[in-house]
């Protein structure tokens, strides 16, 4: 099995779980998430991302994007949006800031271990294709595939 690489850090604060991003799965220089150094990230995250860069996150140094007065924003619902309908396998930032809230960061890395873990050889599967990081098994667009 590879390095855990699910940590609070890989936690983005729009609530999306970096670690199962393809990006921060990929064998040569994968992806720091979005609290690691800005030079190792892809260019749309580094430079584009409309949450990585906003002044008001930054100035008021909010962690996650719910403790914002403005929250959800047009940045986070077309997160929220894209995440939960255009991939394979859908993830939810909103869900993943609520239950972070309600379960405590530790609870919250377990469970996510549990939703996106390969039940086959227990590497992480990538969000945006569905493929397991480790043995390559194709899951399918509904979380149903996964429960163990």
């Amino acid at each position: 099995m590879t390095k855990d690489r699910m940590t609070a850090e890989m936690i983005a604060p729009c609530g999306l779980n970096c670690s199962i991003c393809s990006r921060a799965l990929a064998e040569e220089n994968p992806c720091p998430g979005c609290h690691g150094p800005k030079e190792k990230k892809p260019e749309f995250c580094a430079a584009r991302c409309g949450i990585i860069l906003c002044r008001k996150r930054r100035e008021k140094g909010y962690m996650y994007c719910d403790e914002c007065p403005d929250y959800p924003c047009e940045d986070v619902m077309e997160k929220e949006n894209r995440y939960t309908s255009q991939y394979p396998l859908a993830e939810s930032p909103g869900k993943n800031l609520r239950e972070l809230r309600r379960l405590g960061m530790e609870q919250f890395l377990e469970y996510e271990r549990r939703q996106w873990t390969c039940r086959e050889c227990g590497h992480l599967l990538s969000v945006h294709t569905g493929i397991c990081s480790g043995c390559g098994k194709q899951y399918g667009s509904q979380r149903e595939d996964r429960k163990q």
